[in-house]
């Protein structure tokens, strides 16, 4: 019976097709939608393996009368490093098979960390508006030190006081 099975598999002939297929993303999943419509859920394989490679294939005959001749199609996708294969999903419905690919939670947690401290400072969550105010009060603080420090350098020049660079020494005797 398996030998009459076989050979009616070795004398069919297939004609290989491309199935019209959409990528959408939903709160943060990829999800991929082929068409095929005219197949049964029987006749579709979805599987990945440990290299991170999504497969998708099946088969059916042309027709309900014939037998020799088969429309077939085999699809291998790469999947991304930050989805979690364990969580992929297929489901097939009306014709159209949707396979959701899950992110991987430590990857998108990780992804969410690096985006909030790139838009902060010090670690901490801020606005960009708040960000300027606080370098606009840096420059202020900066230039008014300047400001009284050129006042004092005044009043001293003033007074007959010579101040340079070399004021201010240490002399340690040997």
């Amino acid at each position: 019976m398996a030998t009459k099975a076989n050979e009616d598999i070795s004398k069919r002939l297939y004609e290989d097709f491309e199935p019209y297929c959409k990528w959408l993303t939903n709160e943060g999943q990829k999800i991929l939608e082929v068409d095929l419509k005219g197949f049964k859920k029987e006749q579709l394989k979805v599987q990945t393996n440990n290299k991170g490679v999504l497969k998708i294939y099946g088969e059916k005959p042309l027709s309900a009368s014939s037998k020799k001749k088969w429309s077939r199609f085999h699809k291998e996708i790469r999947v991304s490093k930050d989805c979690d294969v364990s969580g992929i999903q297929a489901k097939f419905s009306q014709g159209i098979l949707s396979i959701v690919l899950p992110k991987n939670e430590a990857t998108q947690h990780a992804k969410d960390i690096a985006t909030i401290e790139k838009h902060s400072l010090w670690g901490v969550q801020k606005s960009k508006r708040t960000t300027i105010h606080i370098v606009l009060g840096i420059v202020a603080v900066v230039a008014l030190g300047t400001y009284v420090a050129r006042i004092l350098e005044n009043k001293h020049e003033n007074e007959g006081y010579h101040h340079d660079a070399f004021d201010i020494v240490n002399v340690a005797n040997i």
